[in-house]
């Protein structure tokens, strides 16, 4: 059956990079049963530029009516912050995207761009984040009260918990893991003592899983001391956002980092995490591997196809010995242009498809 995927390019370098990403897509359809649909849904800086706001209704209605989005990075430096960006927070509310999913993984190709001594990483880091993704600080609930009084209310409920963190273990049973950490500030936060509270009731379900409750602070040390401790993370919206960025500088740039927003079963989106860096806009030096990884969540998560989601993932780490994009460069592997990076991966996966 054809999928329909919403394509939204946004500013700065998402355009280059989901141009890499709608490669695979291609190479996908032309050596699997995949069939795909790929129609424009703009949204971000530009657009609003244009129209007046980020997010047309027809680009939602776009989104709302098809299987998956491919979502390229927004923002532009000469809005005022949030003018663009407040996009993502609209599709996540209006879709109930109530998952954000982050893998952090080394690539074995990319050890040499970890700025961790080899001593912590020689077992590997190959972490997967499940963050909160519509409540908490980021539900936007509160403003301002004075100009000098600004206020959010961190919102956390049962069922917002209860449905993240039951997905959390879900995921960490299907992946293989033998345990799974919480991370939240239960000593002085009460959201986050509700949150305990349901991940410790959850877990009772699931008997097989070593569980482990870390305090945000402290856990933030701990991905830089023995980040190859940790397999399945859930966690609450803020806390998941700045955790999943310290974890993509591990592996070797912001650029080899991708999410997917989800709620099973149902469109899910999916994007790179980096910003639309219009600093190298339009010079084709940007890293697309955020993007195709995107790509490959994808496949697994809103099309079921994990075999698929292999190839793709083994295609990055085989395309990784041979050529790197600028921001991940090695004097002794050949650096690639956003493009040439993008055909090297899009080569392997076709190699191993044909095989």
């Amino acid at each position: 059956m054809r999928k329909k995927i919403a394509i939204t390019k946004g500013d700065g370098i998402g355009p280059e990079v989901i141009n890499e990403g709608i490669k695979i897509l291609n190479v996908i359809q032309n050596y699997t049963d995949h069939e795909f649909e790929l129609i424009e849904a703009p949204a971000g800086g530009m657009i609003w530029k244009e129209y007046g706001e980020n997010l047309p209704e027809k680009s939602f209605n776009t989104m709302k009516s098809s299987d998956a989005i491919l979502f390229g990075a927004i923002g532009l430096p000469d809005l005022p912050p949030g003018v663009a960006e407040s996009a993502i927070l609209k599709i996540r509310q209006g879709l109930d995207l109530y998952v954000n999913l982050r893998p952090i993984k080394l690539y074995d190709g990319l050890r040499d761009r970890c700025p961790l001594k080899e001593e912590f990483i020689q077992n590997g880091i190959d972490i997967i984040i499940v963050r909160e993704n519509t409540e908490g600080l980021y539900a936007n609930i509160g403003g301002f009260l004075r100009d000098d009084i600004a206020l959010n209310s961190m919102i956390y409920s049962r069922k917002g918990c209860a449905r993240v963190i039951e997905y959390a273990y879900k995921l960490a049973k299907r992946l293989g893991h033998s345990k799974i950490t919480s991370v939240d500030k239960a000593n002085l936060l009460k959201p986050s003592q509700l949150w305990r509270k349901i991940f410790e009731e959850i877990g009772k379900k699931f008997p097989e899983l070593e569980k482990e409750s870390i305090y945000v602070d402290a856990f933030c040390q701990w991905l830089i001391r023995a980040p190859y401790k940790f397999q399945t993370v859930v966690t609450g919206n803020m806390f998941g956002d700045i955790i999943s960025d310290e974890g993509a500088f591990l592996i070797g740039s912001l650029g080899m980092a991708s999410s997917g927003n989800i709620h099973p079963g149902q469109v899910s989106m999916y994007e790179p995490i980096h910003g639309s860096a219009p600093d190298i806009a339009g010079k084709n030096i940007a890293n697309p591997i955020g993007a195709i990884l995107s790509v490959k969540l994808m496949m697994e998560e809103s099309f079921e196809d994990l075999r698929l989601g292999k190839q793709i993932d083994d295609s990055v780490n085989d395309a990784l010995m041979e050529g790197r994009t600028l921001d991940i460069k090695n004097e002794n592997i050949k650096t690639l242009s956003t493009r040439e990076m993008g055909d090297l991966i899009a080569s392997k996966l076709k190699q191993r498809l044909k095989n």
